[in-house]
């Protein structure tokens, strides 16, 4: 795994209408490494995923990807152009297109022959619901059907970096598991993984590196194998539930 950091940001500060939301954060993501980043709800997370995503503009610190600083970039569109794909907690689906319509929009502008081609190998990844209910409307999805198609719009842009809100939200741990699994395929195939999660029990099965965050500080980051980490989450309730 490369070292060098894909997406840095550094000195990150954010408020709400003057409510602290994040105070001075710095984080690193590796090409090819996967992240991630817990704390309890109302610690800053969703907050920072959108900014290590690009999605939004930090009101103090930068961001940069692959040295470059990309800050002033940031707003709305993220930086899905520059490969970083963010799934947002929610999924923000469109619930009354099918599932390849959504699909297909993770690929807008692109060419329809490569459209066509990147969605043959994102339903590769998906459950055999998804794949076979094509024409059906997202709404009408399980959560974790949901939550795998999210993934699967996200991959149709051909990310080099993946930001997940919150993967775990809501869904039963045998579809939490079923998620985890492509996150890993990713990782495996060079695309960097960050996920945002209040409970520490599935990341840590395959993140490389464990950052924990609370009141809009990082109070603690490791490797997930290092006895501090381990003794930071025993320090909290993360690893429960």
């Amino acid at each position: 795994m490369n070292s060098a950091p894909l997406i840095s940001v550094k000195g990150i500060g954010h408020r709400y209408d003057g409510v602290l939301a994040l105070d001075g954060v710095d984080l690193d993501i590796p090409a090819g490494g996967f992240v991630a980043v817990l704390g309890p709800n109302g610690a800053g997370k969703s907050t920072l995923a959108q900014i290590v995503a690009g999605a939004l503009r930090p009101l103090k610190g930068r961001i940069e990807l692959a040295g470059a600083d990309v800050t002033s970039r940031a707003g709305r569109q993220g930086l899905v152009d520059a490969g970083v794909a963010l799934i947002p907690e929610g999924r923000r689906l469109f619930g009354q297109l099918t599932v390849d319509e959504n699909l297909m929009l993770g690929a807008y502008g692109k060419p329809r022959a490569e459209r066509e081609a990147r969605l043959a190998g994102v339903y590769e990844l998906m459950p055999e619901a998804v794949r076979n209910g094509k024409d059906r409307a997202a709404a009408t999805l399980s959560g974790g059907e949901q939550q795998m198609l999210a993934v699967g719009r996200a991959l149709m842009a051909k990310p080099r970096a993946v930001v997940i809100d919150e993967p775990s939200l809501g869904l039963a741990p045998i579809l939490i598991d079923r998620v985890y699994e492509v996150l890993d395929g990713l990782r495996r195939d060079g695309v960097a993984v960050v996920v945002f999660e209040q409970l520490a029990t599935h990341a840590m099965k395959h993140a490389d590196q464990i950052v924990v965050i609370d009141h809009g500080r990082i109070s603690h980051r490791g490797a997930v194998d290092d006895e501090a980490t381990v003794e930071a989450l025993r320090m909290g309730y993360l690893g429960h539930g």
